[in-house]
């Protein structure tokens, strides 16, 4: 009778040939794969997968391509409703530090105006922030393509280039943009914030910056603009 150290050699013995065979066996086909390209089956008949790439391709040549683009970067009425903050305003700012605290105020001047064509509402806006002088750049359209309002904002007091987007509400008077920034104070990056443009009537609109990331949301700055007649 073969004793136990025996019967675990010829165990062991086994084992090793078993995996030999297999990494043999897996190199053997990777060789293979590497040397001969694999052909996809050409569908036959009314294969959804098929109709769908000549679809596309149709849709992306000659005249179809350029008829999608012109007829994309038509304004419509979603820049008509921009148009209607192109001016120059007074600006009252108040913000929040804290949610439960009085908020700090300041005054600023803002210009706004259309560009391109009607596409874009760009602003420059001029005041003062926290006792220092502040300077900001924003532009705002509306992406047809995609069907969201589009805004960016740059300042004297960052690096960086904020991006949000969204839309109008069921009155169609107030615009909701959420975006993310990135915060040197805490360090966070991607930080979600909102921000509310509401129109009140022809000379007066007011702008919200809410924040959303922790607990309940607060409004952490308002601006008033008026326009100068």
């Amino acid at each position: 009778m073969p004793t136990a150290e025996a019967l675990f050699q010829f165990q062991r013995s086994n084992h090793m040939k078993v995996r030999a065979i297999l990494f043999a066996s897996v190199c053997v086909l990777a060789g293979a794969g590497a040397g001969v390209a694999v052909v996809a089956t050409q569908p036959e008949g009314d294969h959804p997968g098929k109709r769908y790439v000549e679809e596309f391709k149709a849709r992306a040549s000659g005249e179809n391509a350029m008829a999608a683009y012109m007829e994309a970067s038509k304004p419509g009425a979603a820049h008509e409703f921009l148009a209607l903050f192109a001016g120059e305003f007074d600006v009252t700012s108040k913000m929040w530090m804290d949610p439960s605290a009085p908020p700090m105020e300041s005054t600023a001047r803002a210009t706004s105006e259309m560009i391109m064509g009607g596409r874009y509402l760009k602003m420059h806006y001029a005041g003062d922030l926290m006792g220092m002088s502040f300077t900001g750049m924003g532009t705002t359209g509306y992406d047809n393509t995609r069907n969201l309002f589009v805004g960016t904002w740059i300042d004297s007091m960052s690096t960086g280039i904020s991006l949000a987007s969204g839309n109008l509400d069921q009155t169609g008077t107030v615009l909701t943009l959420v975006g993310t920034m990135d915060d040197p104070a805490t360090g966070e990056h991607g930080k979600a914030y909102k921000q509310v443009l509401r129109w009140i009537d022809h000379d007066t609109h007011i702008f919200e910056m809410w924040e959303i990331l922790y607990g309940e949301p607060f409004k952490v700055m308002e601006l008033t603009y008026t326009r100068i007649k």
